[in-house]
């Protein structure tokens, strides 16, 4: 079905590496978050923006607090392979492969039952309003039902892009994208299903990706090729994995931890305001996936030229990387302004007053992006050489204490909205800084190569 292809991005020029090797990656992320658009749509439409609402705020939180941290625990395995890779070690790389894709399980086994367990308990915590309430608890309780598949799927692809190939896995999630949208107007325009007819075709979706993932690993000719009769811890490998992991988990968990906590302050205003909250995530999804296929790049970039002991390479790719994402930044500030509320109109059609609270949001944080974007780019890079705990210290303070503190200090009681979401671009800001100052510092470049 697909060829895979391990490319090694440790040679020629730094920029094509790093664009190359990101095109496919935001690719993907766009079909990916165009069946999550067009869940919002569909909902929106079909149901209306008490089910918008039901889908997206609080339950994308919670979803992404979980799979957040054992993606980022997964993390560990991807800079191992990665390395690997880049210094030439086989029989370690097939080792760790297959080491990589029992942790998957394990972890998508855990968040299924957490999920499943604390659905109710966490939709309370953070106030979902009770004309949502339901229809958010049944929407968590059915995705949970799919997270293995999509942890395999993430495995599978984790894999490949160590490895160098950013393709294949573009390509499932184009096929993937396209059975959830059909199952998704199935469900819900035809079927009338609700939130539930969403939920089943993502699940559905998810399942379709893990099988088209694999068959190409199982097929390879390549040392990343995964056999059954090989999959097995390597005790030694899995400590390191999870060594790596559990910073880089707790990194991914942190931002989503205080959005939870500002979601209690979201929560407090109107379902207008909610809903147009939620049709604003699902609109600057297109600059996070941007910007994170450029982090995931320069993570492995970072990685493969580590194990090379190619320092000098990596110190040139900030700058290179900066242009790159700066001009797709501008691109899609200038896009939304112009366009945003169009894009709104898809999701909640008719709703002139959730459209126009979203282009206040939208007006506000637009450019902000500019403050983000070093902070994808020091992290990538930090964490693909191995200083994963360095990204945690630094989100901690930068990201989420900073959060905190604006959000007890000024915003208790407030009836501004935009206040509330001021934490932001501070964050953004302070947390930049301070990868910026780990950076130039040289530290995570082994003592006898500085």
């Amino acid at each position: 079905m697909f060829k895979t292809k391990s490319v090694s991005i440790t040679e020629g020029p730094i920029w094509k590496s790093i664009l190359s090797f990101t095109l496919p990656i935001m690719l993907g992320m766009f079909f990916q978050q165009l069946y999550n658009t067009v869940d919002a749509i569909v909902v929106g439409r079909y149901v209306g923006k008490e089910a918008l609402a039901a889908v997206g705020g609080g339950t994308g939180f919670f979803i992404n607090l979980l799979i957040g941290f054992c993606g980022g625990l997964a993390t560990g395995a991807s800079i191992i392979i990665s390395q690997f890779f880049g210094a030439k070690k086989e029989h370690k790389l097939s080792q760790a492969v297959h080491t990589y894709v029992v942790l998957a399980v394990v972890m998508g086994a855990v968040v299924t039952v957490v999920g499943l367990l604390l659905s109710k308990s966490a939709m309370r915590l953070i106030k979902t309003p009770p004309e949502i309430f339901d229809s958010a608890v049944t929407y968590l309780q059915i995705f949970f039902l799919g997270i293995i598949p999509m942890f395999l799927y993430n495995t599978g692809a984790g894999i490949l892009r160590a490895v160098g190939d950013s393709k294949t896995p573009f390509f499932v999630l184009v096929i993937s994208c396209f059975v959830n949208i059909i199952l998704d107007v199935l469900f819900v325009a035809v079927f009338k299903m609700g939130v539930s007819g969403v939920a089943y075709a993502t699940v559905i979706s998810q399942v379709v990706s893990m099988i088209l993932i694999f068959i190409p690993l199982m097929r390879t000719s390549g040392i990343y090729k995964i056999e059954f009769s090989k999959i097995r811890v390597e005790p030694s490998l899995l400590k390191k994995m999870i060594t790596l992991g559990i910073p880089s988990g707790l990194y991914s968990t942190m931002y989503t931890v205080s959005n939870l906590i500002m979601m209690t302050f979201v929560n407090s205003f109107s379902t207008t305001t909610i809903a147009a909250w939620t049709a604003w995530g699902k609109l600057d999804a297109l600059f996070w996936m941007s910007v994170s296929s450029l982090g995931m790049s320069l993570n492995t970039f970072a990685g493969q030229n580590f194990g090379a002991k190619k320092y000098d390479r990596i110190k040139k790719s900030p700058v290179q990387a900066i242009i790159i994402m700066y001009s797709i930044t501008a691109v899609i500030v200038l896009t939304f302004r112009l366009f945003g509320r169009t894009f709104y109109g898809w999701f909640i059609p008719g709703e002139t007053e959730v459209i126009d609270m979203g282009m206040k949001i939208l007006m506000f944080l637009t450019p902000a992006f500019f403050l983000y974007v070093p902070n994808e780019i020091f992290a990538g890079i930090v964490g693909g050489v191995g200083k994963t705990y360095i990204s945690m210290f630094i989100t901690f303070f930068g990201i989420c204490g900073t959060r905190l503190i604006w959000l007890y200090t000024t915003c208790v009681g407030t009836d501004s909205f935009i206040k509330v979401i001021t934490c932001y671009p501070i964050s953004w800001l302070i947390s930049g800084t301070l990868f910026f100052i780990y950076y130039k510092s040289n530290r995570w470049i082994p003592k006898e190569s500085r």
